[in-house]
C-alpha cells in the first residue's frame, strides 16, 4: 500500500521530532508528486539484427515491435510503455547500428539525442556475433561518456542459444551444454573486456 504524502511528511516529522514548516512541506509534497508521476526510459541499443526488437517483445510478452528475419524494421525510435500497475517504464527500442554507412550518420545522431534523456542503456548483444570492432568503435564514439558519467548500464547477450556448439543447447530444459557454456563466459568476458566493466 503506497504512502499519502501527508503521511510521509507526518512521518518526517515524527523520525526527525521536529516540524517541517507549510512552504518546505509543500515542496516536498511537490518532489514526491514529480517522483510517482516519472516514468524511467530505457534504450535498447545494438547493432542490426542482433534481436532488439524480439527482446522488447519479450519483455512484454506481446508483438509490440515489428520484427523481421531478413531486414532491418526500426528505423526510427519506437517508444513503448510497459504498464507496471499504477506506474511504469517506457522502452525505447533504438534503429541498429552498423547496417550502411548513410544509416549509421542517421543512427548516430538519433542516440546521441537520445541518450541525455535515457535512464537506462540496455545494449543488446547477439549470442554468435563474433565481429565486435563496430561495436567497440559506437560505444567509445557515442556510450561511454555516458556510462563514464555514471548512467546506468547493462549488456545483454541475446541468442545465446545459437552460441557454438549450437546442438549441445538443451530445447528441454533451456540451458547449454558444457562446452557451449564454456564459449558463452568467454562470449561474457569478451564484451566485459571492450566496454571496460
Amino acid at each position: 500500500m503506497s504512502m499519502t504524502n501527508d503521511s510521509i511528511i507526518t512521518k518526517l516529522e515524527a523520525t526527525f521530532g521536529t516540524t517541517i514548516p507549510k512552504e518546505l512541506k509543500t515542496k516536498i509534497a511537490s518532489k514526491l508528486e514529480e517522483m510517482r508521476s516519472y516514468t524511467p526510459k530505457v534504450g535498447v541499443f545494438g547493432k542490426t539484427g542482433v534481436g532488439k526488437s524480439s527482446l522488447c517483445n519479450a519483455l512484454f510478452g506481446s508483438d509490440v515491435c515489428p520484427i523481421s528475419d531478413v531486414e532491418a524494421c526500426t528505423f526510427a525510435p519506437q517508444k513503448i510503455l510497459l504498464e507496471l500497475g499504477s506506474a511504469g517504464i517506457q522502452l525505447v527500442d533504438l534503429p541498429g547500428v552498423g547496417e550502411t554507412p548513410e544509416h549509421d550518420k542517421k543512427s548516430d545522431a538519433i542516440y546521441q539525442s537520445l541518450l541525455p534523456e535515457l535512464d537506462l542503456i540496455l545494449w543488446v548483444f547477439k549470442g554468435d556475433d563474433r565481429a565486435s570492432a563496430y561495436n567497440e568503435d559506437f560505444y567509445k564514439r557515442i556510450v561511454r561518456r555516458y556510462v563514464e558519467a555514471g548512467k546506468p548500464f547493462i549488456a545483454v547477450i541475446n541468442q545465446v542459444d545459437k552460441i557454438e556448439p549450437f546442438r549441445e543447447w538443451n530445447e528441454g530444459e533451456r540451458k547449454p551444454g558444457p562446452k557451449q557454456l564454456t564459449n558463452i563466459e568467454e562470449k561474457c568476458q569478451g564484451i566485459a573486456g571492450f566496454l571496460n566493466i
